[in-house]
């Protein structure tokens, strides 16, 4: 497959301060990857690294098989956590301006605008938050780019706007444009990413397709009565509620229903995990090796 971003062993440090320390991952082609983690992680710093904002202070980084350059970033679109725009202006006269910028038509504003439900004519200072961020995500898609990168893009938009904001990026998808959407919010990842890479304290914790995390390795097991006794690798207590007892479990299935098979159960369900109980177990995994 072929590599859009292409990152190893990035390190930045501010002084002495850590920015991240230890950071390898690929994004391939078509895809939507979820790059997630606590606020703090370091997931700002590596994009602005990869924008050519910041500069590295070791490790190596290609976009499209290049250095970071102005060259690169004209093939991305880029949407940061914090949008900054110029107050006196209506929205349609900022994105305007970028749209001459990427060379990109009018009727892209058009579009976008009122899928979104942004009005064109209010001006820049008298927007909400939200209303900022959308602006953020109209000169972000403007283009067409290649390559999308999206630091917190939800922050600010309701559940509706949100929803059709995901449908806009699988349709880039569909175009052949490749994603990287950095969230800590795991529910909107969950929506729409194919893998997921987790970052914290700016180290990679761990990097996988969204579908192994969740059929293949995790399992929430809810057990009635209360079991007492119960001992198996890969089983680990999560709770009780309403009677039943509540455990995660990473394993093979069959040996967690023989180890059951023992006891008289009024009831058993088994479902997948979801993505932040899954980051959650690999948080409390790395403390306790820790």
């Amino acid at each position: 497959m072929e590599k859009i971003i292409e990152i190893v062993d990035l390190k930045k440090y501010y002084g002495k301060a850590r920015g991240v320390e230890n950071v390898t991952f690929d994004l391939y082609k078509g895809e939507i990857l979820g790059f997630i983690g606590p606020n703090g992680a370091g997931k700002s710093t590596v994009i602005r690294t990869i924008m050519g904002l910041i500069q590295k202070t070791s490790g190596d980084i290609r976009i499209f098989g290049k250095e970071p350059s102005p060259e690169t970033n004209n093939l991305i679109g880029y949407l940061p956590s914090e949008v900054f725009l110029y107050p006196e202006l209506t929205v349609f006269k900022q994105l305007e301006y970028f749209a001459k910028v990427r060379k990109a038509p009018n009727a892209r504003i058009f579009e976008l605008s009122e899928r979104l439900n942004l009005d064109l004519g209010r001006k820049i200072q008298e927007l909400s938050f939200g209303n900022r961020k959308k602006v953020g995500i109209l000169a972000a898609l403007l283009h067409s780019p290649k390559l999308i990168i999206l630091d917190e893009p939800t922050s600010g938009l309701d559940p509706l706007i949100q929803q059709e904001f995901f449908s806009i990026l699988e349709e880039e998808k569909k175009k052949g444009a490749t994603i990287l959407l950095s969230s800590h919010v795991l529910s909107e990842v969950e929506k729409i990413c194919n893998r997921v890479v987790l970052i914290k304290e700016g180290n990679i914790l761990f990097s996988d397709y969204l579908e192994n995390l969740k059929k293949n390795e995790f399992k929430k097991v809810y057990v009635s009565p209360v079991l007492d006794g119960i001992n198996l690798d890969g089983l680990e207590y999560l709770g009780r509620n309403n009677g039943q007892v509540i455990y995660s479990f990473k394993g093979d299935i069959n040996l967690l229903v023989k180890q059951l098979s023992y006891y008289r159960l009024q009831s058993l369900k088994i479902e997948d995990l979801d993505l932040e109980e899954i980051f959650m177990h690999y948080y409390r995994k790395e403390k306790d090796d820790d």
